[in-house]
């Protein structure tokens, strides 16, 4: 029973991420992705519910409300100041983008510098990658850190849980394995 809750949490994880990437990726008009944001950050608690004894989901669940709170104040998308715009992609790209407006192919949009609403937990961080890189949030970052935490926690219990059936293999009145249970040692030969 715990694998199938495991199955469905991740497949309808996996349903959300991929909803919201399809709609910022290829999306033509901005009403898409400020319906699909919301509403798929929106759902991804249902998805994380059955994992809430874990200190990792309530972490997720932290950066998830601080995403969807910057989001829900912006219309449905994540406001990016143009500086983070000019530092992520150069000066000149950047001036394409008007103010006000969905940045197209992402879930941003582009407000002044220093005006918008909650905008310091928009997308203000530069992550550079090989692949050239993207801007996050701080809600982003925490997701992360609960992603990374939840998986930390997983393998901890995997490995108690290892140890656990493996103590389940000795004699139960002393602990002994069974081999020794009978007074012997083990043959070498």
């Amino acid at each position: 029973m715990r694998h199938s809750r495991l199955i469905l949490s991740t497949t309808f994880v996996t349903a959300l991420v991929c909803v919201q990437f399809a709609a910022i990726r290829f999306a033509s008009e901005d009403w898409v992705v400020r319906g699909a944001l919301p509403a798929t950050i929106g759902l991804a608690p249902l998805a994380l519910w059955p994992y809430r004894n874990r200190l990792g989901t309530w972490v997720m669940l932290v950066g998830l409300a601080a995403n969807l709170a910057v989001i829900l104040a912006n219309g449905g998308l994540m406001p990016i100041e143009r500086r983070t715009v000019e530092d992520a992609i150069g000066v000149e790209r950047a001036s394409h983008y008007v103010t006000g407006d969905w940045i197209p192919g992402s879930k941003d949009v582009l407000v002044e510098d220093g005006h918008g609403r909650a905008v310091a937990l928009g997308d203000s961080i530069i992550v550079r990658t090989a692949w050239g890189g993207f801007a996050a949030s701080p809600g982003d970052i925490v997701v992360w850190a609960g992603v990374a935490l939840l998986a930390a926690e997983a393998a901890w219990a995997w490995q108690r849980q290892k140890r656990v059936s493996r103590a389940g293999s000795t004699d139960a009145a002393d602990g002994v394995p069974p081999q020794y249970a009978e007074g012997g040692a083990p043959s070498l030969s």
